[in-house]
């Protein structure tokens, strides 16, 4: 129990960001515990715990999403056509402008970052929500997912780009970037 109590939050961090339906993660985080705590002795003493932990959430979330597809249960649907965004390219005035000072724009957008991260293929959401998240380097998101570590990296990459993208049209949208 010690040692959950400091994962609890990026646990539950990392639900509220993968799971298709926000309404799973008690039930998720249970799941994964109780499996966890069923397999503990193949828990290799002086390995990452967090990483260990991780695992488990992971792969709960991987099946409670395929349940909840397979009982035709909809996601929500998105704010703006996917297609629409995709088209869009980041000119270099507005990339000047998010990196000059992001914030203002980072503060109005809280649930589009939560819709657009949501709309990230599963393989690209999870591995950017364990490297920004769970702070989990490379090497280990490799392990967690069973991934080789240059699908992490690439996947990270595209997940980047294609939140981008998502932003950049929320932001341009709501008005708060001129084109």
């Amino acid at each position: 129990m010690r040692h959950l109590e400091p994962l609890q939050a990026s646990l539950e961090a990392y639900c509220r960001r993968s799971l298709n339906h926000g309404d799973a993660i008690a039930d998720v985080l249970q799941s994964a515990v109780a499996n966890a705590f069923r397999d503990f002795d193949r828990y290799a003493e002086g390995t990452d715990f967090r990483a260990w932990m991780f695992r488990y959430v992971h792969l709960e979330i991987l099946n409670t999403n395929r349940k909840s597809a397979r009982l035709g249960h909809a996601e929500r649907p998105p704010e703006v056509a996917v297609e629409d965004i995709w088209q869009l390219a980041l000119t270099e005035p507005l990339a000047k402008v998010l990196l000059d000072d992001p914030e203002p724009i980072l503060d109005q957008c809280d649930a589009a970052v939560s819709e657009a991260v949501r709309e990230l293929p599963a393989l690209e959401r999870s591995v950017l929500l364990l490297r920004t998240i769970g702070e989990f380097k490379y090497r280990e998101t490799a392990e967690i997912l069973q991934i080789p570590i240059g699908t992490v990296m690439s996947a990270l990459a595209r997940g980047r780009s294609r939140l981008r993208e998502r932003l950049l049209s929320y932001a341009e949208k709501q008005g708060l970037l001129r084109s």
